[in-house]
């Protein structure tokens, strides 16, 4: 061991009749360890929310969605397909018909938006097979007019798998008694349930062959969901794919989709970060106090190791390395009580949360290791900077003068 580190050891473990200088060092590290494991927890919450939202989003719509920019009808588009499948990074393309309409039951009547999709290949750029509570997405192959409806549209109309429901077009047509809406009988073949109140009360899915009879149009779709294989490359292909189709097709990600919030996520994430690193901050001011009284404290042994030759920078390297060693034990002993409260949370149900409300049903949290890295990396640098200043005027220290006063 250095004799700097060595000597810096000692001086965290007082004498008998400065006990106060213990009692500073573990107020110390205990503030260090509150910063850092508060801190770590609340990070990966945050970043264990932002990752379920994501999610919940992404389960009833695709990474990147293309349509024409005026929002017409595609008619070419199985050449349109072809060629989105040839960009780098695309996993899956489904071609879907997208519209609004009136549903209604014999107890209530909800306006919704439909979509008629191919399942075969719905499946590979949304997760809305694995949300389904009743029924099979299976059942939209075809052109039977069958429908799949969320959860909480099927409360609110009081309809089960099984039951019909009366679909009310309001491009109609004008007769000779006026204007008549397109109405057609849908079976309910199935619920999905995404967790989030606003797909499963106003989200519809449809053949789409079905959904072209429906509205009487040719062999046309609205756009495409494309899926990719990394969702954080979502934009780059998205790009791309604009680039490939040119005008007037147009792409947009999923991020762009939802920038708003997303954006104030990652502020929020970025606000906490600092608010909460100014509990380590408090608790560097321990640390000084405590270096400071040390200084005091040992003048008589700074002035002997002085006279003994030691230089400047050696006496300034103890008190730096006592700070240091008070930091790294809060920051290790944080580390393992935040990842602790992270495992709990993640594993087990601690905390209930309202579904309804929060679209989740316990606190989200994703353990990631450059969270654990980047706030021990600022606690160290934190208390590296609050040393610095009693250790300089330790090394400043005349051992002559020192001595004369002892």
């Amino acid at each position: 061991m250095k004799l700097s580190n060595f000597i810096a050891l000692r001086y965290i473990k007082s004498r008998k009749e400065t006990r106060v200088l213990s009692f500073i060092s573990a107020i110390s590290i205990i503030g260090i360890v509150l910063g850092v494991a508060t801190l770590i927890v609340v990070i990966n919450v945050m970043i264990g929310f932002e990752n379920n939202l994501r999610d919940k989003i992404l389960g009833a719509n695709s990474h990147i969605i293309v349509n024409r920019i005026d929002s017409s009808p595609i008619s070419n588009w199985q050449e349109i397909e072809s060629q989105i499948k040839t960009v780098e990074g695309v996993k899956g393309v489904s071609p879907f018909l997208l519209n609004q309409v009136l549903l209604t039951s014999e107890r209530s009547v909800s306006g919704v938006i439909v979509r008629g999709i191919v399942p075969e290949t719905e499946i590979n750029v949304t997760n809305i097979e694995k949300y389904m509570k009743e029924g099979d997405l299976k059942s939209l192959d075809g052109e039977d007019f069958n429908i799949v409806i969320g959860k909480d549209l099927a409360n609110s109309l009081a309809l089960t798998v099984g039951d019909e429901i009366v679909m009310v077009s309001p491009f109609g047509k004008k007769g000779p008694l006026g204007f008549t809406p397109r109405m057609k009988r849908f079976k309910i073949t199935g619920i999905f349930d995404t967790g989030m109140y606003e797909y499963n009360n106003t989200l519809t899915l449809i053949p789409l062959k079905a959904a072209q009879k429906f509205f009487e149009l040719d062999d046309i779709v609205t756009g495409f969901s494309v899926s990719v294989f990394d969702v954080n490359k979502a934009g780059e292909i998205s790009h791309a794919i604009r680039k490939k189709l040119g005008f007037p097709l147009w792409s947009r990600d999923w991020f762009s989709m939802n920038q708003n919030l997303f954006s104030a996520l990652k502020l929020e994430k970025a606000a906490m970060f600092i608010i909460l690193t100014l509990i380590t901050v408090v608790a560097s001011f321990n640390i000084m106090s405590l270096i400071t009284m040390t200084v005091k404290d040992k003048k008589r042994d700074i002035a002997i190791l002085r006279a003994m030759g030691a230089s400047s920078k050696f006496i300034r390297n103890i008190f730096i390395r006592q700070g240091l060693i008070i930091g790294l034990i809060g920051i290790a002993v944080g580390n393992i009580i935040g990842y602790a409260i992270c495992y709990v949370l993640e594993n087990y149900k601690i905390i209930s949360l309202p579904e309804d409300v929060y679209f989740m049903d316990r606190i989200p949290v994703k353990i990631v290791p450059e969270v654990f890295i980047l706030v021990s990396i600022s606690a160290i640098v934190i208390t590296f900077i609050s040393s610095i200043i009693p250790s300089i005027h330790a090394s400043k220290l005349d051992p002559i003068e020192a001595l004369r006063n002892e």
